[in-house]
């Protein structure tokens, strides 16, 4: 059973597991991510990201939906890029909570209400309930340090306390 049932999801996150092959980490979390089609479009612009959201779109894990309230949308265009104002917007429209890292946007959607969480937030919680072993935790440390990914020291290292 996973923390929450559905949520709706930014890019970074995703892009992020994808790279580190522990994709599948985010179904503890979640039962249904929820995506834009700007951000499946920014995932899979890597091939193998493209088959890895195939697969979970066909398991009916994810889910590409619209964003109806394109103003609103426009609106955050001025201070956000595209997958991050139309997954604010989407996740205010479906009433859930997002996962986003930016910390822009991050920001902008909790001054819009919404519950947000980062991957690094989500590792947290996992060590809290116990659903990574502190072996785990230290293996995708590793791998988020050799990543792409930006996080200050300071959240790893509190990921390794």
């Amino acid at each position: 059973m996973a923390l929450n049932a559905v949520v709706v999801s930014d890019s970074t996150t995703l892009i992020t597991l994808i790279n580190i092959k522990k994709f599948e980490l985010l179904f503890k979390f979640t039962d249904m991510i929820i995506i834009t089609t700007s951000v499946y479009i920014e995932v899979s612009i890597q091939l193998d990201a493209k088959k890895i959201l195939d697969t979970y779109i066909s398991k009916d894990k994810i889910s590409v939906q619209k964003v109806d309230n394109k103003g609103k949308v426009q609106n955050l265009l001025t201070r956000l890029d595209l997958g991050e104002s139309e997954s604010i917007v989407l996740a205010i429209e479906k009433n859930v909570p997002l996962i986003i890292d930016e910390k822009k946007g991050k920001s902008v959607a909790k001054n819009l209400g919404l519950d947000t969480i980062g991957l690094i937030g989500i590792l947290l919680l996992y060590k809290q309930k116990k659903l990574l072993t502190p072996k785990e935790i230290n293996e995708i440390v590793l791998l988020l340090k050799v990543s792409n990914f930006r996080v200050s020291m300071k959240l790893l290292s509190m990921l390794l306390e």
